[in-house]
Parts: structure tokens; C-alpha cells; sequence
């Protein structure tokens, strides 16, 4: 397959953390770059880039990563460590929907609150 793009981004763009949403159609994961404190809590950050996608999608992402991953942590981890590592990572959600603004969502009863979402983004301990 011949994939085209823009000059200006074939760099792509640096993201240590994520954000994911999803509504009973599409996912959205927001990528983030983020400043830590010393504690490594995040205190500043700017979206990278934003990427919708379908649930079909999403689980084929996930596969890809996952295989990736082990293959990865295979050569680049050391043995001693390398198998406390072969799980791939676990990707945080803020554990809301954004629903369109047609759709209603049916996650919660109508007399239960929703759940706050994380104001923590899934990062990469940098």
C-alpha cells in the first residue's frame, strides 16, 4: 500500500501520555505531551494530536501493539527483568464518554452520578 503525507509531518510529534474516550460508536485517544514535577505528577501538558477511530479499529491497535511489544521487550529488556515486562502496559481511560450531542448515554441510570474522570493522564514515567 502507498501511503501519502505531508512533508511537515513526517517527523510525527513526541507524546508521553494519553487520554482515551470512547462513545458507544468511536474511541478517541488524545495524545499528550506533558511536563512532570519531581513527584512525577503531570503539571503541564499540550495535545499533540488527536485520533478517532473505530471499535473494529481499536481492537486491531491493540493486537499490533501487543505483538510489538513482546517482541520489543524480547530483544530490548534485560532477561532478569524482561519477564516482569512482557505483559504490555495497561493504557488508563478517564472512564467517561463523550457522546454526540444527538446520542444519549445509557452507562449510568438516570438517579446515579457519573464517575469523575482522572485528571491524571496515562504517561510514561518520564
Amino acid at each position: 500500500m502507498k501511503i501519502h503525507t505531508q512533508p511537515d509531518q513526517l517527523g510525527g510529534v513526541w507524546a508521553n501520555a494519553a487520554a482515551v474516550r470512547h462513545s458507544p460508536h468511536e474511541f478517541t485517544i488524545d495524545f499528550l505531551r506533558c511536563e512532570f514535577d519531581d513527584q512525577g505528577k503531570a503539571k503541564a501538558g499540550i495535545m499533540v494530536q488527536r485520533v478517532n477511530m473505530s471499535p473494529l479499529f481499536v481492537t486491531q491497535l491493540i493486537t499490533a501493539l501487543q505483538e510489538n511489544w513482546s517482541k520489543y521487550a524480547d530483544k530490548a529488556m534485560p532477561k532478569e527483568i524482561g519477564d516482569v515486562f512482557l505483559s504490555p502496559p495497561v493504557i488508563e481511560s478517564d472512564e467517561h464518554n463523550d457522546n454526540h450531542p444527538d446520542e444519549q448515554a445509557d452507562d449510568q441510570p438516570d438517579d446515579q452520578p457519573e464517575n469523575e474522570p482522572d485528571d491524571q493522564p496515562t504517561s510514561d514515567g518520564a
